[in-house]
């Protein structure tokens, strides 16, 4: 734990994928106390046009404009620096629900920044979504977080390291 999965369209290249994969997990193990080899990270790429907000497809011509409306009768949109939106992404996480929320504003605060500085997407086109569940619910190489020794448990063990074990 965690899962840390990133939705955004075509835009990193395999280096800019390495180097986020690698920010993240950085930024987990500092923030969150977290050991490395419990974050993993799957990134999705969507075309463009499975790509929406506000209505508007991240295809169409006044892109920019049209999802930064915030009044669905008036049409009106928050202003913008930006001539065009270069990526989206969303981030959904599963963890477990143990961190306290001025540890979880941290945190996103800061995925935020690296999110949209590798896909290239504006602040406000970077979404996080934070899934909290108890870590009973949470299986790895067939133990639950709950039990005690999880970290010890779920780390992959070959036959012959488990029968020296018992």
């Amino acid at each position: 734990m965690p899962l840390i999965e990133l939705k955004t369209w075509p835009t990193m290249s395999k280096e800019e994928k390495k180097e986020f994969i690698y920010s993240v997990t950085e930024l987990t193990t500092k923030l969150l106390k977290i050991v490395p080899d419990k974050i993993q990270i799957v990134i999705h790429e969507l075309p463009k046009e499975n790509w929406g907000k506000a209505g508007a497809v991240a295809t169409d011509a006044e892109f920019v404009v049209k999802s930064r409306m915030i009044n669905w009768h008036s049409q009106e949109s928050y202003p913008t620096q930006a001539s065009n939106v270069d990526g989206m992404a969303i981030i959904a996480i599963d963890i477990w629900n143990t961190f306290d929320q001025v540890t979880k504003n941290q945190w996103v605060s800061q995925l935020t920044q690296i999110a949209s500085q590798f896909t290239h997407a504006p602040m406000d086109n970077v979404l996080i979504v934070i899934r909290e569940m108890i870590p009973g619910n949470w299986g790895q190489s067939g133990v639950t977080g709950a039990d005690p020794e999880f970290l010890s448990k779920s780390r992959f063990k070959t036959r012959k390291e488990e029968e020296i074990d018992e």
